[in-house]
């Protein structure tokens, strides 16, 4: 049968292809039997990674049955890795609609689905999403589609996960299962052979001479064809004539290849054409065509065009009904736009250019225009009739174009209030990391560690609580405000830094319950189990926040009959909780029977794993692993050890991965008590001094978890 075929944000299909036999090899290779299981091209921007593995694509298409799928995602063209990995678990799921799942479930769930059947995953242009500088460099900005990357390169699978990227890929280096390799410019005759194909004429020595200009640069060589072919009358000698031009900041020398051609279309295209073109190309994610007709007809780009920046020329509106239409087809043979879709009658077909032509046409209307086009932008976008209330991820993407608009343009506050409309898409969409990346644009170069770029920026507390959803603990702790300090105590619990949380403090109203119940659970932790019980009976918790480490103190030491569970799980009729609330009072509830009831009850049997997926699903490090601990020691009640290690597992990657060494401690001591139970006396041995040592790096003296 025909592969299943899933193409978002797809690439614009190579203008003409030659050459490039070692890598299309390569990718064969890939899914023959022993073949890599990740292949990445790495190179500098416009030397045709996209344009191999999409002229690749046609090959494996035209073979049935060789693949299950093909998926390929661009992130030129979308941007979100949490809708990414959604649409990509959905496809290989064979789910009609898209879950609403974290980043951290759908990767859990891929892998066996990826290692099961052959795909093809294209994952184009992981610049985007990979840390620019410092020295995170090269690295995924999203944590969980780090882990994918990394998972995959790790083992085999009958399919391939191929990447296009800028950027080198350190994680990637060594892993047994990954092929990187680094693409150098095109050979001569490959470079002759295109510049003929688009209309070039000349002799070999001209050609060549034409294409050393671009440094055999692929992107270079295609525009400067159709440069030459379009305003010098396709002579390859004409290349000298082209202006030597200064480099873009942060450009590599290949990247400088492409400038030079596009200076020589910037002198000769009309005024018009450059308007279009950069105003086209501003958007954060490529608009649709008739989108962008009516951008450049409206009113907000005719004030930009001739009252802000004086243009003198007659007016879009004024040129007869077709002329936008004719004029962005030019542009689009001039292949300085593309018409990105599988077919150019798609309702979906974007309009598009390649980062290096986006960026140099931006970078002539200097940091004013930029700001002013975004208020252009912006005043479209907020003005339009169909905007409403995001009622999923992929619904928000139009409201994080317009906040995206307000960014570019500072104006901060309608940016605000564009993002407070989201209303906490950590929590509504399950996307803390989404979050993360919007909050972001109000810092210089996106580094919250810098003074904000608006003095009205209020949302440290937000920032912080996506960092620890999304399990960097670390960085959650330095992001807290001093003011928010007292909320540090679930990032410290969690790396197990107890200290701060044994001193005796009087946090601001209205944090002192919360962080006596901190205090309470540290006090356990660290050995101090009468003061942390002492301490524990006296409170009087109020939310469930207060209540989990209350409760976790109280199990620990064995102290649950104090509690009043009839009190606890009370609520007054016709009242309602957020979701995560209403999970921690059952997980507290199944722990407390579990724990005072002698035999385990059965029906907890079916309670743990729907509280699992459901944690699983938002994505939250602690309750998973928490959750999981619980479940293998009911498991292990009940004589079934198997399952219980399957279990346990799970808590020792995670945990492992977050950096939760005193969860970690724990799973090594069940391990080790699993371990005894079989009488396999060495792994015992070896996972009991695992925890020992844990224990002694953050100071856990107290009770293990029951």
């Amino acid at each position: 049968p025909p592969p299943l075929v899933r193409i978002h944000h797809c690439t614009s299909q190579p203008y003409r292809f030659f050459g490039r036999t070692a890598e299309l090899a390569l990718l064969d290779q890939a899914l023959a039997p022993g073949g890599p299981s990740l292949v990445a091209l790495i190179g500098p921007g416009g030397q045709g990674k996209t344009a191999i593995v999409q002229h690749w694509l046609e090959q494996v298409l035209a073979q049935p049955g060789a693949v299950r799928g093909i998926f390929l995602w661009s992130f030129y063209r979308g941007k979100d890795v949490d809708l990414c990995l959604r649409e990509l678990y959905a496809f290989t799921a064979g789910l009609i609609h898209l879950p609403d799942v974290s980043a951290a479930y759908c990767v859990d769930h891929l892998l066996p689905l990826l290692r099961a059947q052959p795909w093809v995953l294209i994952l184009d242009g992981t610049e985007v999403v990979q840390y620019e500088a410092g020295p995170w460099f090269g690295r995924c900005v999203h944590p969980e589609l780090g882990r994918l990357l990394e998972e995959v390169a790790s083992a085999p699978m009958p399919g391939v996960l191929v990447l296009t990227s800028r950027f080198p890929l350190p994680e990637l280096r060594y892993r047994p299962h990954a092929r990187l390799l680094s693409l150098s410019g095109l050979d001569a005759g490959s470079a002759r052979a295109l510049l003929r194909s688009l209309g070039v004429r000349g002799s070999d020595h001209d050609l060549d001479e034409a294409a050393a200009f671009c440094g055999n640069h692929a992107k270079a060589v295609e525009l400067l064809a159709t440069y030459l072919v379009r305003f010098r009358d396709g002579e390859a000698r004409q290349h000298r004539t082209l202006p030597e031009t200064p480099p873009l900041e942060n450009s590599s020398d290949e990247e400088h290849k492409v400038t030079r051609v596009l200076s020589a279309f910037q002198s000769a295209l009309s005024a018009e054409a450059k308007d279009i073109l950069a105003l086209a190309t501003a958007f954060w994610e490529p608009p649709a065509e008739a989108q962008v007709l009516d951008y450049l007809a409206s009113a907000p780009v005719h004030h930009l065009l001739h009252e802000t920046w004086g243009r003198t020329y007659p007016p879009f509106t004024q040129r007869g009904p077709s002329w936008l239409a004719e004029t962005l087809q030019e542009l689009v043979a001039l292949r300085l736009l593309e018409r990105v879709g599988r077919q150019p009658a798609d309702a979906g077909v974007v309009l598009d250019a390649h980062p290096l032509v986006r960026r140099t046409f931006e970078h002539v209307l200097g940091t004013a225009g930029r700001r002013q086009s975004a208020q252009a932008r912006a005043g479209f976008l907020s003005g339009r009739p169909d905007r409403r209330r995001a009622a999923t991820l992929e619904e928000a993407r139009a409201e994080v174009e317009l906040f995206h608009a307000y960014a570019d343009a500072g104006l901060w506050q309608e940016a605000d209030r564009t993002l407070a409309g989201l209303d906490k898409p950590r929590y509504r969409f399950l996307a803390p990391a989404f979050e993360r990346d919007l909050l972001l644009r109000f810092f210089p170069g996106g580094d919250w560690h810098r003074r904000p770029l608006w003095s009205g920026f209020h949302h440290d507390r937000s920032l912080a609580i996506c960092l620890e959803l999304l399990g960097s603990y670390d960085e959650a702790l330095a992001a807290y405000r001093e003011e928010d300090a007292p909320l540090r105590g679930d990032a410290l619990i969690a790396l197990g830094r107890l200290e701060p949380l044994l001193e005796e403090q009087r946090p601001p109203h209205p944090w002192q319950m919360l962080w006596q119940a901190y205090r309470a659970h540290a006090l356990c932790l660290a050995g101090r189990t009468t003061e942390a019980v002492a301490l524990a009976r006296a409170l009087v918790p109020v939310d469930v926040y207060e209540w989990t480490h209350v409760f976790e103190c109280l199990l620990r030491t064995g102290q649950l009959a104090v509690l009043d569970m009839h009190s606890f799980l009370y609520r007054p009729p016709h009242t309602t909780e957020p979701r995560w609330q209403d999970l921690a009072r059952q997980r507290m509830r199944a722990d407390y029977l579990r724990a005072t009831t002698t035999p385990v009850p059965a029906k907890l049997g079916s309670l743990y794993p729907n509280l699992l997926e459901a944690y699983d699903q938002g994505g939250l490090p602690y309750e998973r692993t928490l959750t999981r601990l619980s479940y293998s020691r009911w498991l292990l009640a009940r004589n079934e050890l198997s399952e219980a290690r399957t279990v346990n597992a799970v808590v020792l990657d995670v945990a492992r991965r977050q950096g939760m060494r005193i969860m970690e401690a724990d799973a090594w001591e069940l391990e080790a008590e699993m371990d005894r139970l079989q009488r396999d006396q060495a792994p015992a041995e070896k996972a009991a001094g695992e925890a020992a040592r844990l224990r002694r790096e953050v100071g856990y003296q107290g009770p293990s978890r029951p």
